[in-house]
């Protein structure tokens, strides 16, 4: 997938099944057990995580699993809800359409098995068909390779920005996926992500929809350059130089 040459060896990735906005790997399984021990359905949102590392719904025992189509190279517009049987049966429609309907008259109306009791309408089926594809195109590349690539990604790009005078990294725990949030001493976050722009280089600076974990931290927003596996040791080396340049 990239040029070995910078001479950084490959290691398996995290056993983690998810992650947060700093790139934390969350414990999930354990997190759905202590739910399911209250009596209380589990939902996991794996937006942050399918195109990272391999996901098992049913190790995990979630009673649903969600994610963004965009999120794994798909079109915007359109997702996936994974639900255990027993938990889709129970839950109720939420819209109204023709496919849905076993039966209707003025007295009753009943619904279809699901899970074409939530298709209502008419189906999104050209961003179906993409997001179809952008499936088959991570599952070909294999998941379990992307993961041990952008693991060792990160961990070359962890060390090149430590080496950034006045960079601090935010959430760099060990169980860690792919993202490089930090802020910058004496720069604004958008200021650095202007700058960042300027050079050719992509980041989110914000809070990226996570106050509450980043005022833990201490911190009202980051810059977060996030890797997959189409970036480089190149790519990260630029990183590091072009912040190397604005601390100066």
């Amino acid at each position: 997938m990239a040029d070995n040459s910078s001479g950084w060896t490959m290691r398996p990735p995290p056993n983690a099944p998810g992650r947060s906005s700093t790139g934390l790997c969350t414990i999930i399984k354990e997190m759905i057990a202590v739910a399911h021990g209250r009596g209380v359905r589990a939902c996991v949102d794996g937006a942050q995580s399918v195109s990272h590392m391999p996901v098992n719904v049913s190790e995990l025992d979630a009673d649903f699993f969600v994610f963004s189509g965009h999120k794994i190279f798909g079109p915007n517009g359109i997702g996936v809800l994974y639900g255990k049987e027993d938990a889709l049966e129970a839950a109720r429609p939420w819209q109204g359409g023709g496919n849905m309907i076993a039966d209707v008259t003025f007295e009753r109306t009943l619904y279809q098995k699901a899970p074409q009791k939530f298709e209502a309408g008419t189906a999104n089926i050209a961003d179906a068909v993409g997001l179809g594809a952008a499936i088959d195109y991570v599952s070909a590349i294999g998941m379990e390779n992307i993961a041990r690539y952008e693991h060792e990604l990160l961990e070359y790009g962890m060390r090149e920005l430590r080496a950034v005078p006045g960079l601090t990294l935010v959430g760099a725990a060990a169980q860690k996926a792919s993202v490089l949030p930090f802020v910058l001493d004496g720069h604004d976050n958008a200021e650095v992500g202007k700058y960042l722009n300027g050079v050719g280089i992509a980041v989110r600076a914000g809070h990226h929809c996570a106050q509450p974990i980043l005022r833990r931290f201490g911190y009202e927003g980051t810059v977060r350059p996030s890797l997959a596996f189409y970036n480089t040791p190149a790519e990260i080396e630029l990183l590091a130089r072009s912040l190397h340049q604005l601390a100066r």
